[in-house]
């Protein structure tokens, strides 16, 4: 009996390794013949004789480690015997035992032979079916998956939150402290903006991802059997947030390999839908970032130095267009972090006087040490305005600036 050849057209998502069973048609009796291999393991030879499997209809089974499955039916035709003899023939006879889709065999023949039944010494065959199979499975993937949001754990009492009826206040003794200080800074232990747990599963079509632009909105679901149901404002209310979160516009955090990305939760188009708002520490280089607000890791490192997202007193270079926050995160109220046009003059030894920017600049919160400094190079104010010469940056209580800044492009 022929081998056969066992093929997998496609990957498919979210299955690991595949088992691969035999049987012949009628009765069926499933053997084994592959477990636990991978996608690129994929075609495999079996020879069904050698798994009890001889009959001409053989049935074959791919099972994947997540219950998907596939299978199908092949005939194996036999050669039908023509033996063809000659007078002179000797016992001595050479048999290519394996045979092949369209293959001849020409046996050297001398006087008295031996005829095995099941190969004849000079054969021809043409199968009614090629032996290689291609299996092309299309299992459907789950209509919907559920985003990760993340939880921090603040407060006194301590709760864990991950929804927030505010990104950024604006007044009172936690101004300008965002829900990315709260994530980025330890020393902020509770945020004087309303917080709270969502109490549902949030999911998103499968297919579609989160938002990468501002201003698209993508549907938010919740499973229903093995359908995906698009939630109502009424339904979310009712089923996912507390009175107090109820129709208000809401705030989330994505952790991602590139970074926290805050998202808002608000009916669009009739239906609740996830956005993108900012990020906290990463510029995801999106294609069209008009409107985003970019965030900016800002920590103080053990020799008193500024680290912007990883790098130590570099020269920023802000895009002409776009609100940055800078998250600061320094050790208290003699590290503070200030811009100004002109930075330690010999008659200044600090950067929080007449040369220090301020909101008719386009910058709020200057001098912060565990908030936030909102820089706007959208309006006009910034650069442009009372501001003078180069741009700088450093620390309050150290004479001479620590970099420089740079606006790229023109406003």
């Amino acid at each position: 009996m022929p081998s056969i050849t066992i093929n997998l057209g496609s990957e498919i998502a979210n299955i690991s390794t595949y088992d691969v069973y035999i049987s012949n048609c009628d009765p069926t009796s499933w053997q084994l013949v592959a477990d636990d291999i991978v996608y690129e393991d994929f075609p495999i030879t079996v020879n069904p004789e050698g798994f009890s499997v001889n009959d001409s209809c053989v049935q074959y089974y791919i099972s994947g480690d997540t219950g998907c499955e596939c299978s199908g039916v092949t005939y194996v035709t036999s050669p039908t015997p023509t033996p063809t003899t000659t007078p002179s023939i000797t016992p001595s006879i050479s048999i290519t035992p394996t045979i092949t889709p369209s293959i001849t065999v020409t046996p050297s023949i001398t006087p008295s032979i031996t005829v095995t039944p099941s190969i004849t010494p000079s054969i021809t065959i043409t199968p009614s079916i090629t032996p290689t199979i291609t299996v092309t499975p299309t299992p459907s993937p789950p209509p919907c998956e559920e985003v990760n949001i993340e939880t921090l754990t603040v407060g006194s009492p301590i709760e864990d939150v991950n929804v927030f009826l505010g990104y950024m206040p604006t007044s009172g003794s936690g101004a300008y402290q965002s829900i990315c200080d709260l994530l980025l800074c330890d020393s902020i232990q509770d945020i004087g903006i309303g917080s709270g747990l969502i109490e549902c599963t949030i999911s998103i079509p499968t297919m579609s991802g989160l938002p990468t632009t501002v201003g698209e909105c993508v549907e938010i679901q919740y499973p229903s059997g093995s359908e995906c149901i698009t939630y109502s404002q009424t339904e979310f209310n009712e089923s996912c947030v507390g009175p107090a979160f109820a129709s208000q516009e809401l705030y989330i955090i994505v952790p991602s390999e590139l970074g926290n990305t805050v998202y808002t939760l608000s009916e669009c188009g009739g239906s609740m839908a996830i956005q993108l708002y900012g990020t906290c520490d990463h510029d995801p280089e999106l294609s069209d970032p008009t409107g985003l607000i970019v965030g900016v890791n800002v920590q103080l490192n053990e020799n008193g130095q500024w680290v912007f997202n990883g790098e130590v007193e570099p020269t920023l270079q802000l895009d002409c267009g776009i609100e940055y926050h800078f998250h600061v995160c320094s050790s208290g109220s003699t590290t503070q972090l200030w811009f100004a046009d002109n930075y330690a003059l010999s008659s200044e030894s600090t950067p929080n006087g007449t040369d220090a920017l301020n909101s008719s600049n386009g910058l709020d919160n200057n001098g912060a040490w565990n908030s936030t400094i909102v820089v706007d190079t959208v309006g006009s104010g910034f650069p442009a305005g009372s501001i003078s010469g180069t741009l700088w940056y450093g620390t309050n209580d150290v004479e001479g600036a620590a970099g420089q800044i740079q606006i790229i492009g023109g406003c």
